[in-house]
């Protein structure tokens, strides 16, 4: 008997926590890509929209980066994916992507979008609290 065969053959894993003014999701895997990061992050908005969330924490952990043109498409496709109000605070585990991940927030930025890449889980949180939602 198989169960959940849907979660198994995803090339990632998404922990969600209902807290009280945010939806926290933990989203990690071996491997990062264009096609996987769009994958999750449309499984995390979806979950947003469908629990009524205006806000989400995201903590990631691939150990690989991907290009700074797959992340700049990333940033554009986000835009799209996301609700109007949805405001995002996102946690890199791998340090050394906070770089690329701060390029993407800027492209988001530019298009009006509502996001902010941390180095820092606290710093992430005290940040998405602060912001209307």
């Amino acid at each position: 008997m198989k169960f959940n065969t849907m979660q198994e053959e995803k090339p990632y894993r998404i922990k969600f926590d209902y807290r009280e003014k945010y939806l926290f999701a933990h989203v990690f895997g071996e491997k990062d890509s264009l096609d996987i990061s769009l994958q999750f992050w449309q499984e995390i908005f979806n979950e947003c929209e469908a629990k009524n969330y205006k806000r989400v924490l995201i903590t990631e952990n691939f150990r690989n980066n991907i290009s700074a043109i797959d992340m700049y498409i990333l940033g554009e496709k986000l835009i799209e994916m996301a609700s109007k109000n949805t405001c995002v605070a996102f946690v890199d585990s791998q340090i050394q992507q906070l770089e690329m991940n701060k390029f993407t927030e800027t492209v988001i930025y530019n298009r009006g979008g509502k996001g902010k890449a941390f180095a820092d889980i606290k710093e992430a949180e005290a940040w998405l609290l602060d912001q209307e939602g």
